[in-house]
């Protein structure tokens, strides 16, 4: 199933780094390479000292520097980054990110003429990439640019000179005011978001409380908000004998859920302001390690299979039991955004609002300032769940598009289910159909747009959390380009209802048993074929690229599909087993909660790092894991506190309200 896929990726992982190992010579031979140009070159990380800024009560500048490539010195090349005919997964060797102390530059610059300082000013330098978060998110930045920008852009230049023999042209990206300004007062939002918080935190101790103490055990309130009740429905035992037969899917959840965290940290450590840089630039070169990552876009495919499954098989059911009417989708609409929105409103609220007071360090700036800016400004595409699409520019809460493609798939694989219950002999018409266009969808915007057919993991693309990268924006995010993994769900679903009702002997189908034989292979056909596109100029656009990125884009969901139809009447055997035992299904339903804190938790992890950090194999496990607890630990919090608690309390206003008239005789 689903998991075997993640497995051969953990291997591939695994050969990556020992493949690092065996070629240790070659690496440290690449490595003094690397070291050579870079005493050639600026790192790409030139920070002042923040504290000693701090102390002295001076303004402190986040900038970004883009050096002149004429003035490079003679044999140093740099890595072709916005080539599109291969991946290039380098870092932009002449982008600086800078911090700097405007006391230090005003006395650098004190003894400068005026012809001096024009000399060494560098105009703006026209680039193909975005280089800087647009200045108008922060209100104080019309000033500080009229006031230090010159200053900055003059005092790099004479930094960059004296040491490199380079310039470039230097924007200011946010000032930081003096630490003896007066603190800002708490706005309405902060203030709405502790008054919320505090009330959550009360309301649950006290019904804790009086349910331990058996005192008002009538109220729906205490009933909601129990700890001891939430614990019991934590871990009680499904009744479902749908949930029952696919218990393992929880498990799968947790699996899958990991290694979305195990992507981010790698992010995470993409990011992070390290002095060894170019040693992650050297692991990347290991093919292994570029086909492991690049084949991380199959994780939230995944999810999407299993949410089209679940639908299908859910949906079903409960046509076989009652009627499926306006009031049926009302009240799976509205139960679905219920268990969505209180737990990604209270953290959206979170970033719009008292997250930029934990902007205390050097780091914090573009950990919680950037987001929080961002956020303020399109907050209303995440309320809406249409942050996935490629307006805004700037992504509020970023891994939340999942939740926007997850909700829009769900409208559309809703409708289409409508469709086949209300006209049965549709369905092998527009199932098919929905194949084709699924296929043509990626194929078309890669060839559009020139895009690579798999993944590009792009160090340069890091610095604003992938933010800006063509092949995410327009092929990963969007909804309409992951049509297919959902579709397969949607099938996998039918065809398992279908088998379970002795309708169809799945077995017997000559096109189910040709797929089980042909997909696997296919599948690690791709999977081992995608670090090819690091090494091939293939130029684009191209019918054969296209064609791969088709493949690539829908042959995850097929194999999905053909995992869980396998699994229907079979001995659950040894993954399976694990995958459906108590720990699993218990923690498979804190990962809804886990996926939206985990973002804010590696936050925090990074905002104690030092600007010259060094990046190991050892920190990078241990930010993984403790990650991993950390969210799982305030993932439990979250579910106790907020999530349980809202759907224990709306969900019987929703079912009164749009009753779906179900015979629970009928249940399977």
């Amino acid at each position: 199933m689903g998991a075997n896929v993640m497995l051969v990726c953990s291997m591939l992982l695994a050969v990556g780094l020992l493949e690092a190992q065996a070629t240790a010579s070659e690496q440290v031979r690449g490595v003094r390479g690397h070291v050579k140009d870079d005493l050639r070159l600026p790192p790409l990380f030139m920070y002042d000292d923040f504290g000693q800024c701090t102390a002295r009560d001076a303004v402190y500048c986040y900038a970004r520097t883009i050096l002149r490539v004429d003035r490079l010195p003679i044999g140093v090349v740099l890595p072709d980054t916005e080539n599109t005919d291969r991946i290039v997964y380098h870092h932009r060797r002449n982008f600086l990110e800078l911090g700097i102390c405007m006391p230090d530059c005003e006395e650098e610059l004190r003894s400068l003429t005026a012809s001096q300082r024009a000399s060494l000013y560098q105009p703006k330098i026209s680039v193909n990439f975005t280089f800087l978060i647009p200045n108008d998110l922060f209100p104080t930045m019309e000033d500080d640019k009229r006031r230090y920008e010159t200053l900055v852009n003059t005092c790099v230049n004479r930094r960059l000179r004296a040491k490199y023999n380079l310039t470039g042209y230097t924007a200011l990206e946010f000032c930081r005011p003096r630490p003896s300004q007066v603190a800002r007062s708490y706005d309405h939002l902060e203030l709405l978001f502790l008054a919320i918080s505090v009330s959550f935190v009360g309301v649950l101790l006290i019904s804790t409380v009086l349910d331990l103490f058996r005192m008002r055990t009538g109220s729906s309130i205490v009933s909601a908000f129990s700890i001891r009740q939430n614990w019991n429905r934590l871990t009680a035992d499904v009744t479902s004998p749908v949930h029952r037969d696919l218990l393992y899917i929880d498990g799968l959840r947790v699996v899958v859920n990991h290694l979305v965290i195990v992507l981010h940290s790698f992010l995470v450590a993409s990011v992070a302001p390290s002095k060894n840089y170019g040693d992650l630039e050297d692991l990347m070169g290991n093919h292994g390690l570029q086909a492991y990552l690049s084949c991380n876009a199959f994780l939230v495919q995944i999810f999407f299979t299993i949410g089209g499954y679940l639908l299908s098989v859910n949906f079903l059911r409960d046509a076989s039991r009652g009627p499926i009417d306006a009031r049926y989708v009302a009240n799976k609409l509205l139960n679905r955004l219920l268990r969505l929105l209180p737990v990604y409103g209270y953290f959206l609220l979170f970033s719009v609002s008292l997250n930029a007071r934990f902007d205390v360090n050097v780091n914090g700036f573009r950990l919680f300032t950037a987001e929080n800016a961002i956020c303020r400004q399109n907050w209303w595409a995440n309320l809406f769940f249409v942050n996935n699409f490629v307006w805004p520019r700037e992504l509020c809460l970023m891994h939340t598009w999942y939740l926007a493609a997850d909700l829009q798939l769900f409208l559309m694989a809703l409708a289409v289910l409508l469709v086949i219950h209300r006209w049965p002999r549709t369905t092998g018409l527009l199932l098919s159909a929905g194949v084709i266009v699924s296929f043509c969808i990626p194929a078309y915007i890669t060839h559009q747009h020139k895009l690579h057919p798999v993944l590009p993991p792009k160090l340069s693309e890091a610095k604003f959390l992938v933010m800006y990268e063509p092949w995410l924006r327009r092929l990963y995010l969007p909804s309409y380009a992951n049509t297919g993994c959902y579709l397969f769900g949607i099938i996998a679903g039918i065809l398992y209802h279908r088998t379970m009702t002795n309708k169809l002997p799945l077995t017997r189908s000559p096109v189910y048993r040709l797929a089980d034989k042909i997909v696997p292979p296919v599948l690690l056909m791709v999977i081992g074929s995608s670090c090819l596109w690091y090494i091939l100029d293939v130029p684009k656009p191209s019918v054969w690229v296209s064609l791969y990125s088709a493949l690539f884009r829908n042959i995850i969901g097929i194999f999905v599909a053909l995992c869980f139809l396998r699994s229907i009447n079979a001995p659950k055997g040894l993954l399976r087993t694990i995958l459906s035992s108590k720990p699993f299904t218990t923690l498979g339903k804190l990962t809804y909660s886990v996926y939206i804190l985990h973002d804010v938790v590696m936050r925090f992890i990074l905002l104690n790092e030092r600007i010259d950090t060094v990046v190991s194999l050892g920190k990078f496990l241990a930010c993984v894991y403790f990650v991993n607890a950390a969210s799982f630990a305030g993932g439990l919090v979250v579910f106790m506190a907020i999530e349980q608690p809202m759907i224990q309390l709306i969900r019987p206003l929703i079912n009164r309200t749009f009753p779906a008239k179900v015979d629970k005789a009928k249940e399977q």
